[in-house]
């Protein structure tokens, strides 16, 4: 399949968004800035696990059961947008000369091999100048950059080829979040995006609604239930029951439930402000951090957004999809308020076709 006569970075189609998760496949069919139509089906680590294809036949299988059931309406496109797991592709910042385009290609190429992993014919990768949303030094301007593995990327369309579907972008995760959970806000302002997913954390920095620095952290939802069924001597299916109910427990009092979990959270801080640091300190593309925003698995588990907020001395808001979808309609979504945040980067991909 000749993909890459297309590019990696292209909002020109409208197309259903497909996310593909560890623990299940997302696809939404947005219309004028409005949800028309979405699904969920879940998945398990034979079929996908840790952002690797296990068995390609089930999950094409999974993909067609996903866009036949979408609700309420069908999507009128077999065309997808799909996001690559966050671990499988590379989104960098790079600053350089500001020279014409044909120029910046070659440029980019060269900049790629040190910025990434990889050997720049071992990936795909596409640019966007970003010039508008930074200050800059005079003569230089930023590209963001988005590189993934050949393999990684030949793999996911030969997928979705064989499940009668035309991929016609793709992107990071974290670009597609950013984009429903922040809309297309253009106010120079810096967001921490904390992604508490159900294997790791995802910290995604924006500058004016751009993604420039992402980084992972291997501490999710997993590790707060095995440290609960630890602690408590008790199964998996009791430790997910009990922080399903009462969350992370209460941390302004004596609560063994908080206390079994208080070291894993602790951790969780640390992280973060580690990666503020080196965000505000190291790579110095902003002078603070305007607004924190939280999302996945445990975004609603009860206590968080509290504890996160004194913990981190700043205000912690849970994110919220209707900020990336259209301010003049009034309408409701459609997707349930519960289940919505996970459907946070399949609304992205699909949202950027518009």
């Amino acid at each position: 399949m000749g993909f890459f006569n297309k590019k990696l970075i292209d909002f020109s189609d409208r197309a259903m968004g497909i996310s593909i998760g560890d623990s299940s496949i997302k696809v939404v069919f947005t219309e004028n800035g409005l949800i028309k139509g979405y699904n969920s089906v879940s998945l398990s680590t034979d079929i996908f696990a840790d952002g690797e294809i296990v068995s390609k036949d089930k999950l094409i299988e999974k993909i067609k059961k996903a866009v036949s059931g979408m609700k309420p309406k069908k999507s009128k496109t077999n065309k997808v947008r799909i996001s690559l797991p966050e671990s499988k592709s590379f989104l960098r910042l790079i600053n350089m000369p500001d020279i014409g385009e044909e120029e910046m290609e070659e440029a980019v190429k060269w900049e790629l091999e040190a910025n990434i992993p990889l050997s720049v014919d071992q990936v795909y990768y596409d640019w966007q100048s970003v010039k508008s949303v930074f200050a800059e030094e005079k003569g230089k301007t930023n590209v963001l950059v988005l590189a993934a593995s050949k393999k990684v990327v030949n793999d996911f369309l030969e997928i979705f080829d064989e499940a009668g579907l035309e991929v016609v972008g793709i992107e990071s995760e974290s670009s597609a979040m950013t984009r429903s959970l922040l809309g297309r806000e253009k106010n120079k302002k810096t967001s921490l995006i904390i992604d508490l997913g159900r294997s790791k954390s995802n910290f995604i920095f924006t500058v004016n609604g751009v993604p420039c620095f992402t980084s992972s952290v291997p501490i999710s939802e997993k590790t707060i239930i095995s440290e609960i069924a630890k602690k408590f001597n008790i199964s998996t299916e009791k430790a997910v029951k009990i922080e399903k109910e009462n969350g992370i427990g209460h941390f302004f009092e004596d609560d063994p439930l908080f206390e079994s979990i208080k070291s894993v959270l602790n951790g969780l801080v640390d992280e973060i402000k580690k990666s503020i640091d080196f965000y505000l300190e190291g790579l110095k593309y902003s002078d603070s951090i305007d607004k924190i925003v939280i999302c996945g698995k445990l975004s609603g588990a009860k206590g968080m957004i509290p504890y996160l907020s004194k913990e981190m001395k700043n205000k912690v808001e849970e994110g919220n999809i209707r900020t990336g979808l259209n301010p003049k309609k009034k309408i409701l979504p459609i997707i349930e308020k519960e289940d919505a945040i996970g459907y946070a980067t399949a609304i992205g991909l699909s949202l950027a076709g518009e």
